[in-house]
């Protein structure tokens, strides 16, 4: 009861919020994958598309889909927690899950986490059940898992070290090394993701060029540090201590003197930290993007802060670390929503007013130089919106329009001072709009974004 009770909160809260919270450049973008669709895509695999085609065109309906996603991903935790260790452990899981400010905050946006992480528990509950009863059959439904999770994000394919580091570790599940049920459900999951791949090939692998490209020179002390002091932050100080303490110190000391539940739980979520932390001098590793790493964390942490600490200390540390957690998400809730710098003369009303202002310049195209604006106006404006040749990938394989001469462009530059010098070489006349006409919360975009109506294409290469 109460869990259904402060999930009844919680929630109303979210449908509350959702208001102050118009979309993500990348959600955006994401929802335009619905438009074109493809076996996958150049950032990440098609499932997110799927999920927007799903929901629709409009903004509540994404903030909806997001909320729906994370309610999915609570009851599944819920069920790890009880299968392993009591309905108890099962309802804390579920609650600190909705507290950690990732999934709190972070959940309210619809992107390819949220399946990636629906998809990871799952694997985890098969493979609970596996450990629980031995039948064969729920090697196959893993499998499935697997490849479903694969078809919503890479970091999926890290739950296979960390399933087999487990089944090495464990001399009462060893045995499964010798059985053909733990390889048919990796290739079971290969069969199913097998899409992304056969895109990948069709198109000389652009998501390796992409994401390859992230990485440079190493920088081992300020990458680094920023790795850590975003995941302390984003995952909460009690969660991330006690992810690493277990990582580094616990695991290697005792591993034998654990449950297989736990032992599982924490080889599953090592396999996954370890590949971002390597790769954490070479590129700014994003909070999210380790969002797999910290669910086995939850349930191990919520077990054994029910079961090792005696009443009074159970009681007093849980309201301090809850109130570390919550205090975070008041922080990052009200700057977001509330404090988050607006420019003079944008309102939450500036977004539904774009689809009139795109039909009175009737232009021909219009074109964005940002993948993330682009998308955005084309969603807001209910338009197609192009990015000429060469600002990105997946808007290249999309292809654009070829502008003839004399036809008229509505441009939307973010950023490139030098873009008003550019567009008159190849327009006879270029006037800029004044009016800011995006009311969006991320990367400056209403700031930095200018408007240019183009008239008569001389011909060239549109800049």
């Amino acid at each position: 009861m109460f869990l259904l009770l402060f999930l009844g909160i919680i929630n109303l809260f979210k449908l509350w919020l959702v208001r102050f919270l118009p979309l993500l450049g990348d959600e955006a973008y994401y929802n335009l994958w619905s438009r074109y669709p493809a076996l996958s895509y150049t950032d990440h695999p098609p499932m997110i598309a799927w999920i927007h085609g799903l929901i629709g065109q409009n903004e509540f309906g994404v903030r909806l889909g997001a909320i729906i996603t994370l309610l999915i991903a609570t009851w599944l935790i819920y069920q790890i927690g009880k299968e392993a260790f009591g309905k108890k452990i099962g309802a804390a899981s579920a609650v600190i899950f909705n507290l950690v400010p990732t999934y709190f905050v972070g959940g309210l946006f619809l992107t390819p986490e949220q399946p990636l992480i629906i998809f990871w528990l799952l694997a985890i509950y098969f493979t609970i059940q596996i450990i629980k009863t031995g039948e064969s059959k729920n090697w196959y439904l893993l499998g499935i898992s697997i490849g479903l999770g694969l078809l919503s994000k890479y970091p999926m394919v890290l739950f296979i070290p960390g399933l087999f580091l487990f089944i090495v570790l464990s001399e009462k599940h060893r045995s499964w090394l010798k059985r053909k049920e733990p390889y048919l459900a990796i290739v079971l999951a290969s069969l199913i993701a097998s899409p992304v791949l056969i895109w990948n090939i069709q198109n000389n692998f652009p998501a390796l060029a992409h994401h390859g490209a992230r990485l440079g020179n190493p920088n081992y002390l300020s990458n680094v540090l920023y790795f850590f002091v975003l995941q302390f932050l984003m995952y909460s100080p009690p969660l991330f201590i006690f992810s690493c303490s277990t990582f580094f110190f616990e695991f290697w000391k005792r591993f034998k003197q654990f449950d297989d539940y736990s032992l599982f739980l924490i080889a599953s979520s090592l396999a996954a930290f370890i590949p971002f932390l390597f790769v954490s001098p070479f590129t700014l590793v994003g909070g999210h993007w380790t969002s797999t790493v910290y669910l086995g964390i939850i349930v191990l942490l919520c077990h054994k802060f029910l079961t090792a600490f005696p009443k009074p200390f159970k009681t007093s540390r849980f309201w301090f670390n809850m109130t570390i957690i919550i205090l975070i998400n008041v922080l990052f809730v009200s700057y977001y929503a509330f404090i988050y710098p607006i420019p003079e003369g944008l309102t939450y009303k500036t977004n539904s007013e774009l689809p009139a202002f795109i039909k009175t310049v009737d232009a021909d195209y219009v074109f964005s130089n940002q993948m993330g604006v682009g998308s955005l106006v084309a969603f807001y404006g209910k338009t197609d919106a192009y990015l000429p040749s060469g600002y990105w990938k997946q808007f290249d394989i999309w292809g654009h329009p070829e502008v003839k001469k004399g036809e008229s462009v509505l441009y939307f530059v973010f950023g490139d001072p030098e873009m008003e010098k550019k567009l008159k070489k190849v327009f006879w006349q270029v006037k800029e709009d004044k009016t800011k006409r995006l009311m969006i919360k991320d990367s400056d975009i209403p700031v930095k974004t200018r408007i240019y109506i183009c008239k008569y294409f001389k011909g060239g290469r549109l800049p």
